[in-house]
């Protein structure tokens, strides 16, 4: 019951007993009116004095952790108040569920008490408003006033640990560079070679294949700093329906958490990056998708953050809203670009084929395996035409774009979300 409530039962529950005793006397209706007065005055005390100007402060190990990773929060609450109190209980809306602590104040006025958070899944948290109650020692009277929340904690994802299996799909990034800068040490090497299967048919030397009889295609022109592009793919037609009930989609979160092994990999190489997602509008007014340039520590945890909020897109993506192709002309020719998605679709194909005529080397990993039913039916559908996906596969694979698969890759572990004490 709320303070009003509470103030007018005990009035009518003293007025009865009062008029019970002044009509029929006795010394158990007297005493009955004596102790429900006293309750009554009780609580307008515990509600008049009570704590005021309260003041919680939360400190954490880390403001930004990793998914799967624990976080300790302490916190530090202070008031003032004129009376001794029993005890109060403050509940505080965490990210990983409610925290009840209960305190026996008496005459202190500041207290420290920790607890720890496990099991929170990819985002930007935020702690809710709570609740400070107090009361008397059987709780008829009790009292609560709304507390601060506002802090904020940022879990994202896991993509610092590299296993065996994984050191192929990591490679050193300047692997090229390195084999670049060998050849520019005496004789330089030719600006075009003979043509291989898979290299962009716009690449084409058409003098030299006309002097040699063979096929020639031009050397992609690679800068003196090697540098990588990363795109998530956040289209809804690049990723099945989630399985109803499921707390996440998988094949996404995977293309998001290797998302964040390549920003890792650019950082331990030493290599400037950029990331790019596609459920971020670009424009005059909003936020570039491109977000890190050079590698520094806070531009990663930039690109952290922003892969934290990353989400499956409602709306139907078109190539001419995916990118726009001018931040591509910025890059070097021979740019490294991985392009991460659950699968291919025709809009994604669409703009990797046009990338890749820009001469830069691009890479798509897909974190799906297994055709959806969906796409079944499709195929269905059409009559016999094949699979769209094996089609799209082939026109990347002969304009010199490698496509392979990262659904096999190691996820980390996240439990059920909770909270517990773990002591004053």
């Amino acid at each position: 019951m709320t303070a009003p409530v509470q103030w007018l039962f005990h009035a009518v529950l003293a007025a009865a007993f009062a008029c019970l005793y002044l009509w029929h006397g006795g010394k158990a209706a007297l005493f009955l009116s004596i102790t429900v007065s006293l309750i009554l005055i009780s609580g307008l005390v515990i509600h008049l004095l009570g704590p005021r100007r309260i003041r919680i402060r939360r400190q954490m190990n880390s403001e930004r952790i990793m998914v799967g990773e624990m976080v300790r929060v302490q916190v530090e609450v202070e008031f003032e108040c004129r009376i001794p109190l029993l005890w109060i209980m403050l509940c505080e809306d965490t990210p990983a569920g409610v925290h009840r602590k209960l305190l026996f104040p008496g005459m202190r006025r500041k207290f420290a008490y920790q607890y720890q958070m496990s099991g929170l899944r990819r985002g930007l948290y935020q702690w809710g408003s709570g609740q400070l109650y107090w009361g008397d020692v059987f709780g008829w009277n009790t009292v609560s006033v709304e507390t601060e929340g506002g802090t904020s904690l940022a879990v994202v994802p896991s993509g610092s640990t590299f296993g065996d299996r994984e050191s192929t799909a990591f490679a050193a990034i300047d692997e090229g560079n390195s084999a670049n800068s060998k050849t520019s040490q005496g004789n330089r090497s030719p600006e075009y070679r003979e043509y291989q299967p898979g290299d962009p048919l716009g690449r084409i030397h058409w003098k030299s294949t006309a002097k040699t009889g063979k096929l020639q295609t031009f050397l992609p022109e690679i800068s003196e700093s090697t540098s990588l592009g990363i795109l998530l793919y956040e289209g809804k037609t690049g990723y099945e329906r989630r399985v109803q009930g499921a707390k996440e989609h998988q094949a996404f979160e995977r293309a998001i958490n290797m998302a964040a092994r390549w920003v890792f990999t650019a950082v331990r190489d030493d290599v400037p990056y950029q990331l790019w997602r596609t459920g971020v509008e670009a424009g005059p007014d909003k936020q570039s998708g491109w977000l890190s340039d050079l590698i520094h520590a806070e531009h990663v945890n930039l690109s952290l953050d922003s892969l934290a909020q990353a989400s499956i897109s409602s709306a139907d993506l078109s190539v001419s809203s995916l990118a726009d192709t001018t931040m591509l002309d910025q890059w070097p020719a021979g740019t490294r670009i991985v392009v991460l998605t659950g699968r291919l679709d025709a809009v994604l194909t669409g703009w990797v084929m046009g990338a890749a005529e820009l001469g830069h080397e691009i890479e798509v990993q897909l974190t799906e395996t297994l055709m959806g039913e969906e796409q079944a039916k499709e195929n269905t559908v059409q009559g016999g035409l094949g699979n769209p996906a094996d089609q799209w596969t082939e026109q990347l694979r002969l304009s010199g774009v490698r496509v392979s698969s990262v659904a096999d890759q190691s996820m980390p572990f996240v439990g059920k979300a909770g909270v517990s004490d773990v002591g004053a």
